[in-house]
């Protein structure tokens, strides 16, 4: 066998190992040069060699490295300092604004109201408050202040009470707003604030005081007597901080009435002065944002001023013993009027819709219902009622031993008849509540 084929024997002996998957190791004897066939194994390739570091480059990344904690600790120095400013500023600006007070006393009712709603299983109607010669019963939040002769009862609108106090004054008055109310001593000079569950301030004034009102936002007006002038007048916002003072002079008179408009920040103010021998009523309207006296309306003459009720943005209703008006704050004018004709005001519930008078005409009463533009609707005989109360919808006369609901075409409803007492006073509540005795009530029609 020459060379040639030799070789031709090994290749087909490769390729026969091949199909069967063999792998010799150690070369094929006979072949020339001994060929060795091995199946190749995996190239290891080692690590590459370490470079060499740079000095001046570790020496610039360890600088860094070093200086970023304190790049990062000046950024965080600059932050806070900037929230500190910006916190010290908005806390100046709500303090000089006043909104900081009024946020307060909002979470404060917030609070209030949530808890009462929390423990309102505890109460029920018809409650028991204790009072029987009350001297003044007003609405609070739903519920109602209730003013004795020693007492002052707070009952939330689920019929619990939450609130008493015995403030001592020899002359008790009521002022209420939206969610607090202020008790004051017509006969010297000391007030306390309370909100529906707790006391929140008490003050004393160097003049005496001769009345009080509170808005819908719980600011405070007090007219107090001066030494100077007339009178003076002096609001504080929710958080006892006096906002606004006005002093008034003889030719002004003395505030008799006042009322504050829904936004809180005008008040209509009733005076009462000596001219050309007589006594005369007007009503002034004022901006507690302004330094200067507003529009001025003036009574008629001999009129005396009983109530004012400062209604909407254009409306204020003035009860006066003679008459009743509407008036324009913007304007101080005279935009609506009914005349009693000679009759005698038992009672008035004024409504921004409708209106009802209690008058003694000739020795009988009769109820009286006005529109919104105080023209007559209907009258009627209204017998031995002695007071009347309204809601938007019904009117609710109080007589000896019952309590009449008309509306205001003077078509009776109903009569509730089965009273334990005589009514005192029906409120317009959460729930439409009548006052007989010492008892508090829900006032339904009759089955």
């Amino acid at each position: 066998m020459n060379k040639s084929e030799k070789e031709r024997l090994a290749r087909r002996q490769r390729m026969l190992a091949r199909e069967q998957g063999q792998a010799p190791e150690a070369g094929i004897r006979g072949t020339s040069g001994d060929v060795s066939l091995r199946v190749p194994k995996p190239v290891r390739r080692g690590a590459p060699p370490p470079k060499t570091p740079d000095p001046a480059a570790g020496e610039t990344a360890a600088r860094l490295k070093s200086l970023t904690p304190l790049y990062k600790q000046r950024q965080h120095r600059r932050r806070v300092f900037f929230a500190v400013v910006i916190a010290a500023l908005a806390v100046a600006v709500v303090v000089m604004t006043g909104t900081l007070s009024a946020s307060l006393a909002l979470l404060g009712d917030t609070i209030d109201s949530a808890i009462l709603y929390i423990d309102r299983t505890d109460g029920g109607w018809p409650a028991t408050t204790g009072i029987t010669d009350p001297l003044q019963i007003e609405p609070l939040a739903g519920g109602f202040v209730e003013l004795g002769a020693e007492d002052v009862l707070v009952y939330s609108a689920y019929g619990s009470k939450i609130l008493s106090l015995q403030p001592s004054y020899a002359r008790p008055v009521l002022a209420v707003g939206g969610t607090r109310f202020a008790v004051y001593n017509r006969a010297g000079n000391e007030l306390t604030v309370c909100s529906r569950t707790r006391t929140l301030y008490s003050q004393n004034f160097d003049s005496g005081i001769l009345l009080c009102a509170m808005s819908n936002n719980n600011s405070l007006a007090v007219v107090t007597e001066s030494g100077r002038y007339a009178a003076q007048v002096r609001i504080y916002d929710p958080s006892m901080r006096q906002t606004y003072s006005w002093e008034m002079t003889q030719s002004d008179g003395t505030p008799i009435a006042v009322d504050f408009a829904p936004d809180s920040r005008k008040f209509a103010a009733g005076m009462l002065a000596a001219r050309d021998g007589q006594l005369s009523c007007s009503v002034y309207f004022m901006n507690t944002d302004a330094d200067t006296e507003g529009p001025v309306y003036t009574a008629q003459q001999g009129s005396m001023l009983l109530r004012l009720d400062w209604q909407s943005e254009s409306r204020v209703m003035a009860v006066f013993d003679t008459y009743i008006a509407v008036l324009d704050p913007r304007t101080g004018t005279e935009t609506a009027r009914y005349d009693f004709g000679g009759a005698t005001l038992q009672s008035a519930a004024p409504g921004r819709r409708q209106t009802a008078l209690l008058l003694n005409v000739r020795g009988g009463n009769s109820l009286v219902t006005l529109d919104e533009n105080l023209a007559a609707m209907a009258e009627i005989p209204a017998r031995q009622a002695f007071g009347v109360s309204a809601t938007d919808t019904d009117i609710y006369l109080l007589c000896p031993n019952a309590v009449e609901c008309f509306g205001y075409d003077g078509v009776q409803k109903w009569v509730q008849s089965s009273l334990d007492a005589r009514p005192l006073a029906v409120l317009d509540a959460a729930q439409t509540l009548v006052f007989t005795g010492s008892r508090a009530s829900v006032l339904e029609a009759p089955n």
